[in-house]
């Protein structure tokens, strides 16, 4: 699992960490049962505070998306298909809805946010 953060991002550092791991949980990329890294080792590799790391994992744990297991560190819970693919689609949603405004704000039209989505997947397949 990769998780990367920015500093000059608006979105606070414990967020972008749980959106990252969210993610990874809910694509599969990390699966049930599997432990999360290490409290103290993500944030050494993150470069954050373990107060940062924690506060993401416990909002994971409000959601139902991992649990602290005793010797264990954090552990994925088992996750509905159903619901991983509508958090899922639900993340897209938000994310396009975003892209519209900043489409909008720098005056492209839908064309040309097709053309530029269409040149980026090229580049990333």
């Amino acid at each position: 699992m990769r998780v990367i953060v920015s500093t000059s991002s608006s979105t606070p550092i414990y967020e972008q960490i749980k959106t990252q791991v969210r993610t990874a949980i809910l694509s599969g990329e990390v699966r049930a049962g599997q432990s999360l890294p290490s409290l103290r080792q993500f944030a050494a590799d993150l470069r954050v505070s373990i107060v940062t790391v924690t506060r993401a994992y416990n909002e994971l744990i409000a959601e139902g998306l991992v649990q602290s297991a005793h010797g264990r560190g954090f552990v994925v819970l088992e996750i509905d298909p159903g619901t991983a693919s509508t958090a899922l689609h639900d993340r897209v949603d938000g994310l396009l809805g975003e892209l519209r405004l900043a489409a909008r704000d720098a005056r492209l039209s839908k064309a040309d946010i097709h053309d530029r989505l269409d040149e980026i997947w090229r580049k990333h397949d």
